[in-house]
């Protein structure tokens, strides 16, 4: 779907929420939330709000703290509490699309808690713009109700669906940033197979220590305790989904020791694997935990 399919003709009948009552409260309430057609000014000011800036057409600059970071659309840019900065197109050559999100200030450590929100990147560009045009337009819908404390709600949860969904797709960089994410998914799809990690590392033309950190950062943790957490929550869903015993689950997702299996899940879930099953099993008819 093309993006001037989408905002062409977008407005906001509702662009500020924080008044309206929640019925069922989000972790994060939007204060205000609207679209900006050919916006041509430079924005130079201290926020004293947690605000998300989704650029949908143009380019320009963004500044903070000394440093400047080229925009180029589709991308998002962040503006934090207290924090001078300075962005806005090329004018007045050129303008640029916006729609904006804000937040109040005290859930800046929420956000970095949820990783909504990465302190050394401010900007970042948005990988599936198509993921985020479907809440755009959600968003859109529910800006224009006649009856907005109806549907606030719902508001909050699309905001934040929004912000969710310009982080999912990988952001890759350089070749051997696309090998690791390549590597990673194939982990991901047998992570019962044993891996070689040193192996891995030497025959992709990498330094175990590059390896481990560029693994590190992709997967958010080091290879090896990657692996261990995968292989834990594979075998969660094996004892939620089958009667297989738990023995053939340790072997099935590479744990050679039922003992050690059993330590390792017991830790990184603070159960016994019998008692997760017990407590998760799904019944083959469909709904609810396996009575006992």
């Amino acid at each position: 779907m093309g993006m001037d399919r989408v905002f062409k003709n977008m407005d906001f009948l509702v662009k500020h929420w924080a008044p309206f009552p929640r019925r069922f409260p989000a972790p994060f309430r939007v204060v205000s939330a609207n679209y900006i057609r050919g916006k041509n000014e430079w924005v130079r000011r201290t926020f004293d709000t947690c605000n998300f800036s989704l650029i949908l057409r143009g380019r320009g600059e963004f500044r903070r703290a000394g440093q400047t970071w080229t925009i180029q659309a589709p991308c998002v840019l962040t503006q934090w509490p207290g924090e001078y900065v300075e962005y806005g197109p090329p004018i007045p050559e050129e303008t640029w699309d916006e729609l904006y999100l804000i937040y109040d200030a005290r859930l800046m450590s929420k956000f970095k808690q949820s990783r909504l929100i990465d302190p050394a990147q401010p900007v970042w560009p948005i990988g599936d713009i198509a993921a985020v045009n479907a809440q755009i337009a959600e968003l859109e819908t529910l800006a224009n109700s006649q009856t907005p404390e109806a549907v606030v709600d719902r508001v909050d949860r699309v905001c934040e669906r929004l912000i969710l969904e310009t982080h999912l797709v990988p952001r890759l960089g350089t070749e051997g940033e696309q090998t690791i994410h390549r590597l990673i998914a194939e982990v991901q799809r047998n992570p019962g197979k044993r891996v070689d990690f040193e192996e891995l590392a030497m025959r992709h033309g990498m330094s175990a220590s590059t390896f481990r950190r560029q693994w590190a950062a992709a997967g958010k943790l080091p290879p090896a305790r990657f692996l261990q957490q995968l292989r834990v929550r594979e075998a969660c869903r094996l004892l939620a989904e089958t009667m297989q015993p738990i023995n053939e689950i340790a072997h099935a997702v590479g744990f050679d020791d039922e003992l050690y299996f059993s330590r390792r899940f017991r830790k990184e879930m603070q159960m016994a694997p019998r008692d997760y099953r017990n407590a998760y099993h799904i019944r083959r008819s469909g709904g609810g935990p396996e009575s006992r």
